[in-house]
């Protein structure tokens, strides 16, 4: 028999292993592929690399390649574990170490290579489907079917150079010392959880400590960037730990002390707890930073995608917003606004329309409006001025302005009498604008730009006009300024829904991770449970009493990490409450929920399934 038989034998032989292995290695590759073909298509040449989305692309395919690495490392370390025993017994009978550790390797990589073509097979079949939907969600009419050529060779080339540093790096945990342990090690008692609270205390200090900056010093926080957001999420991961481990250890102790411990088959689930609280601890904490992070990808990017127009309107006040510079050609002027005002009339019938003016000191960024001015447009209440009074209008969305520099451009101090932090005319055009009476804006001697404005009704399904308007008349630096909600909003959504894309992405990743952590326990720890309750069994339990106890421990494992998770969402989301709109925990709200239904539905098919093979 040689070398190579070897390995396909003992592959064969204990092939459910090997399967659950290659599945969750597969569903890996999936994503990442299907991720790929998304960011290698045509459309997508449209992005700038150098744009913050373009970027956002690539930091996301480097986040889903080096996730799918460490959720390998871990699904293989789960197989090595569950293949202990096996291991141990080629060990005893004479193979050597470096033998062991090839035959190992050579098993990993022949895996590897059936997952890698096993998952573009069944991404280029299912491709179709998957591009016919993420057209519709990027509502791209262009997105269609290609062959991806790149993508193929991208996951082939990274996933092989991924498995064969994998498979040489975990191989190195198998040492010919260890093999009686590992021949034994189904019989080995882990250790139990210790009480920790200095250590606990501590932690809570540290991580309040490195918290309060973000409160009280948020240019401290900006001056140490990444380096500060680093140590406090891993402050934060550590102190979430010991949080889960002591708070395991102080609900056994309660339960030990409850008037019910001794009744039923609770002193039996507690003993339990006990004897294995180490590794439900290491399992719920993996789950619920893995849930989090789905939380966190699909709740987020969704509720931005969610307020685009909100968000679009704070920006951009009007549908068009036309600006004559004071060089540009009065017959010009009349030429372009004759052309948008006949477009708009042959499209859109009847369109609310604002002319306006301003003066400006180009130096300072500063615009001066007259009162008459100011109420002919149309987004803001209309106000009247006392000849002594002027009114302060912000230039840029979400900054206050200067509200006392018209001082330096009048003769007699005026009195300030309010600010407008809505937009009055496209943000970041001015820093800010003072409006003044009439009077005093005759005397302000600074060129005079002109306003026209337009806004249509339901005005997020006009792109076909703006895209018409703007195919003849558009922004020249010398000459006029033209702007438009419009294709702002279509610009932006399409982002969001690329945000959107790239964070459901993510999140199918984390949340396979989270259900192959959870399966790869549970098949790991089954023989040993098996022979558990083979024992109990024999001592007068029942079925009912057993089944009872087996569903108390699965609903720990599943439902103890998404509370976990769902409490600190809420708790982060509610620390920044007045930078988001209801709408967001409204949509927050509902995809937890959907989630936690997905959770419930796993539940009862998990607990089926595991009951089944543990009395079987």
């Amino acid at each position: 028999m040689s070398f190579n038989h070897i390995v396909i034998q003992n592959i064969l032989r204990d092939k459910w292993t090997y399967i659950s292995y290659f599945l969750s290695s597969v569903f890996s590759i999936l994503v990442f592929f299907f991720f790929l073909i998304t960011a290698f298509h045509p459309m997508m040449d449209a992005i700038d690399p150098n744009s913050s989305l373009g970027i956002a692309m690539i930091l996301c395919s480097m986040i889903v390649y080096i996730f799918s690495f460490i959720f390998i490392v871990y699904s293989m370390l789960a197989f090595l574990k569950k293949k202990t025993k096996s291991l141990g017994v080629f060990i005893i009978a004479g193979a050597s170490t470096k033998q062991v550790r090839k035959m190992v390797f050579r098993e990993n990589m022949l895996i590897a290579f059936a997952a890698i073509i096993t998952a573009i097979v069944v991404g280029l079949i299912v491709s179709p489907l998957f591009l016919m939907v993420v057209k519709n969600v990027l509502e791209a009419d262009s997105f269609g079917m290609y062959v991806p050529v790149q993508a193929i060779a991208m996951t082939i080339i990274l996933f092989s150079v991924l498995f064969f540093i994998v498979s040489k790096i975990t191989t190195r945990f198998i040492k010919k010392e260890e093999a009686v342990q590992l021949l034994k090690a189904d019989v080995t008692q882990e250790k139990l959880i210790r009480p920790t609270p200095w250590r606990l205390l501590l932690s809570l200090l540290v991580s309040a400590a490195l918290l309060l900056p973000l409160k009280v010093s948020p240019d401290v926080v900006e001056s140490l960037g990444i380096v500060y957001l680093m140590i406090l999420f891993t402050s934060l991961l550590m102190t979430i730990y010991i949080i889960l481990t002591q708070g395991i250890l102080f609900t056994i102790r309660r339960l030990q002390k409850s008037a019910s411990y001794y009744k039923k088959t609770n002193m039996l689930f507690v003993s339990n707890l006990q004897a294995k609280g180490n590794s439900h601890a290491h399992v719920i904490y993996l789950l619920s930073i893995l849930l989090l992070a789905v939380f966190m990808t699909t709740s987020v990017l969704y509720s931005s995608y969610y307020n685009v127009e909100e968000n679009t309107e704070a920006v951009y006040p009007y549908s068009f917003q036309y600006i004559s510079l004071p060089d540009h050609p009065i017959e010009k002027v009349q030429q372009d606004i004759e052309f948008m005002e006949t477009t708009l009339e042959q499209t859109e019938g009847d369109v609310d329309a604002y002319q306006s003016a301003f003066k400006t000191d180009e130096d300072r960024r500063i615009g001066f409006m007259s009162n008459t001015n100011f109420n002919a447009l149309g987004t803001h209440e209309a106000i009247t001025l006392n000849d002594n009074e002027y009114y302060v209008v912000a230039g840029n969305e979400g900054i206050i302005p200067n509200t006392d520099a018209i001082q330096d451009y009048v003769d007699d101090p005026l009195q300030y009498v309010g600010l407008e932090e809505r937009m009055i005319l496209v943000s970041g055009f001015r820093a800010v604008y003072y409006v003044i009476p009439d009077a005093i804006y005759e005397t302000i001697h600074y060129p005079e730009y002109h306003v026209f404005a337009y806004e249509l009704k339901d005005w997020t399904e006009k792109r076909d006009v703006a895209e018409k308007i703007e195919s003849q008349i558009m922004t020249e630096p010398d000459e006029r300024y033209v702007s438009s909600k419009i294709s702002l909003y279509a610009d932006e959504l399409f982002v969001k829904r690329i945000m959107f894309f790239i964070g459901f992405m993510l999140s199918l990743i984390f949340l396979s991770a989270a259900m192959s952590i959870l399966y790869f326990y549970l098949q790991t720890s089954l023989a040993g449970e098996k022979e558990k309750y083979l024992g109990i069994r024999k001592i007068g339990l029942s079925m009912k009493e057993i089944s009872v106890i087996v569903t108390r421990e699965l609903s720990i494992l599943i439902f103890v990490p998404f509370t976990m998770a769902a409490i600190l969402l809420f708790t982060v989301l509610f620390s920044i409450r007045e930078a988001l709109s209801p709408s967001f925990f409204q949509m927050t709200t509902v995809g937890v929920g959907i989630i936690l239904l997905l959770f419930t539905l796993s539940f009862f098919i998990i607990r089926k399934a595991y009951f089944k093979k543990l009395v079987e």
